[in-house]
This record gives structure tokens, sequence and C-alpha cells, in this order.
């Protein structure tokens, strides 16, 4: 199963590539697909900034991100990190209070904005400094528009910088960077090129559930944990949430100590609530469940009962984890050491998948050797860990009519 997007580089006036322009494809054709703004933007932020690596996509640079008028609206760009991502107010856009408000409670908080090919309109004028990017299609407006709309607001103007849009050949670069502007996007320096690269598949059913749960007027986190942990998808991008954008709201920065419990304690229901706006619309597709994602799901169960069995429950939740995501580098064809790195996971977690160290390590050992019937391997495990074979086989028979109760689209 596989996601796409185009990225548009964005040049400087030397002609170095300093930002790209993010754009959503659900195919290899490269073209905007007939789904909604609010659909496209969702599923950008599901497929790239919550499961896929950033650096795989824009590497170290700077992402523009299209973002419609509503989305701002409801702050669903705080689930992007601030320092790498431009939020693109798109063209459609109305300049009223509630999008004013948005922006500049979000600009406050070091959000950077961009106006994209907005007509030359005064009503814009009190966007202006709260915004960092003005961007100018310069096949809609001549340049000498352009100047007299930006010389009649040159008091406004502070520290915006000025981009040129669909720029096609050297003639119009130079006369643009002649005239100040210091960025540049267009068929003259690269076309979009299309990226393919692995999603995560998600499971409806517990997505609704999910939904349902946190639209109640009190939530229980009990049944949400429950409903998350029943869900690859949701699993890895809420741990991967926590650590690269609510830890900045909440104030915790030891996240990697905290269980999946304590993440959604942390979070809250607002914090909640947003993630899972953006999970749910993003799922609106039917993604065929791979047979990884239930082999997935019956590995954190198991070994979450293991440890149960080693009278250790402190080890169980993390246990699960350890299985639920042992199958993650397969899944997205991506090392697990660097996968690791994106996500709020326990030390020991990682210490586990990443170095086979712990007693973690011991029980995800244990499920892959029961799994490809290596008998020996299994006993002397069984003996390490303080396990009888009975023991063993009931975890493994629980965990996975478990695993095929919790995976049924």
């Amino acid at each position: 199963m596989y996601a796409f997007i185009a990225r548009q580089p964005i040049f400087d006036r030397d002609m170095n590539t300093v930002a790209y322009e993010l754009l959503f494809r659900d195919g290899m054709n490269n073209r905007f697909p007939d789904v909604s703004a609010e659909y496209a933007t969702s599923r950008m932020i599901s497929d790239q900034f919550l499961c896929v690596p950033a650096a795989r996509i824009a590497g170290t640079h700077t992402s523009f991100i299209n973002f419609p008028s509503q989305m701002v609206i409801n702050h669903c760009a705080e689930a992007l990190d601030k320092d790498s991502v431009v939020i693109e107010i798109l063209e459609d856009a109305e300049p009223g209070e509630a999008l004013l408000q948005a922006v500049k409670a979000m600009s406050a908080r070091g959000y950077r904005f961009a106006l994209d090919d907005f007509t030359l309109a005064p009503e814009w004028d009190i966007f202006l400094p709260y915004i960092s990017i003005l961007k100018f299609d310069v096949r809609n407006n001549t340049l000498e528009q352009i100047k007299d709309y930006l010389s009649q607001r040159e008091n406004m103007m502070g520290d915006i910088k000025y981009l040129a849009e669909k720029v096609e050949t050297k003639e119009e670069f130079n006369k643009y960077r002649d005239a100040g502007f210091s960025l540049f996007q267009g068929y003259f320096f690269c076309r979009p090129e299309i990226i393919k690269y692995r999603r995560l598949s998600q499971n409806q059913l517990a997505i609704f559930r999910l939904q349902m749960e946190v639209g109640r007027n009190k939530p229980d986190f009990r049944i949400i944990e429950s409903l998350i942990k029943t869900d690859l998808t949701l699993s890895y991008k809420i741990m991967r949430y926590m650590k690269h954008t609510a830890f900045k709201h909440t104030g915790i920065y030891n996240f990697s100590k905290l269980t999946l419990s304590e993440v959604l304690m942390y979070l809250g229901e607002n914090q909640l609530r947003r993630f899972v706006a953006v999970v749910v619309l993003a799922s609106a597709g039917n993604d065929k469940v791979s047979e990884l994602y239930p082999l997935s799901m019956m590995r954190g169960k198991f070994c979450e009962l293991i440890a149960g069995k080693m009278n250790e429950p402190s080890l169980a939740e993390n246990a699960f984890l350890c299985g639920l995501f042992s199958l993650l580098d397969t899944i997205l064809e991506l090392p697990i050491e660097e996968l690791m790195k994106q996500i709020a996971v326990p030390q020991s977690v990682s210490e586990a998948l990443c170095q086979q160290k712990g007693r973690l390590a011991d029980i995800v050992t244990l499920c892959r050797d029961y799994e490809q019937q290596h008998w020996d391997k299994t006993a002397q495990m069984c003996a390490v860990l303080g396990l009888t074979d009975d023991d063993v086989v009931e975890a493994m028979r629980t965990a996975t009519i478990w695993a095929g109760e919790n995976t049924v689209n």
C-alpha cells in the first residue's frame, strides 16, 4: 500500500533549493486528484508528518503545505512542527474574522504563514502583520500590478518575503529577482516530482469507534487507549504526534518514559480530538489490511500476555508496544532505527527493537521463535524467562483470537 506526494522546489536568488511545496497525489499521475482540499491536506498530515520520517520527503528543507481556511480556523496545522513548515492559505479563502484570529494566535506561537495567489485586495491588509511570505502568481498579475500593490503597503510589509510563482523563463526569473523578490518557484526551475512511499493501513472500525468516543462530552480514556492499541497505524502515529508536536504544548519533555495511557492523559481531550480529526478524515479511502497488520497485533498481545505471566506487570504495556512495532520496518520498508527516532517510545522499547537488548527483546524473540516453529530455541527462551510450554501456548492462542477480532474491516 502506497501514498504519493508531488514536491516542487522553491529556490532563493542564487537558485539554491531552500524549501519544497508539497502537493497531495493519489497515484503517479502528476495532477491533483478529484478530492476535497480538506481530504488532501489531512492525508498529507496523516501520511507524511505522522508516519513517514520527514527527511524522506523534504530533507532538511522547509515544507510548504496548502491549508483550506476552515482547517486553519480549526488549528489543524498545529499537528505539524512549526519549525519545519509554512502554512499556505489557499487562494479561495475568505479574509474573515475567524481566519484572522486563528492566524494571529498561531503566528504568536511561532507558526509561519504564506498567502498563496491571493487577490490583491485591501481586505487582506489586516493579515499582513502575521504573514511571512507573499506568493505572487506571475501569470495572473503583471510586475507593474505587483509593484503598485507593494508600494501602497510599503509600511505594512515588515520582514515579509516575496515569492514569484509560476516562473517559466530565465528572463522572468531575472526580472523578478531585480524587483526584490527573494524566493522563486515554477517550471523554469523544475516541474513537480512524484515521490512514492509506503503508508500504513487504517483499521476503519477502530477509527470509527475512536471518533465516536472522543466526540463524547466526557471521553473514557480507558476505551480510547484500548482502541488505539488495536491498530498499528494509530499507535505509531500518536506516539510520533506526542514526540514532534504535542509535548511542545504540554511542556512534557521526558516523553520517552511515558506509557501509552500516560501519553493520552498528557495530551488531554482537545489535543486528542485534533489528532483524531486529522486521522479520521485521512482514512476516508478503503485500504486493504495487509496480513502483516493482524500479525503485528497478535505479537503485541502475545508479548503483553507473556510479560504478565512473568509476574512483571510493569513490563506489560511496553511489551505490547514492542510486539506491535516489531514488524514496522518490514511494513514501511525503512530501517527500524530510523523509525524509532520518529516516535515517542520508552527507551526499553527502542533498545529491544534496535539493539535486541533487555527482557523485552527476549519476549519478542520468544514470539518469533514460536511463529517460526523453532521449538528448541523456544524451549531455551522459556527457560530464560521462567515460563512453561503451556504459558506460551495459551498466550499465543489468546493473542491470535484477540488479533482476529480486532483486525476485521
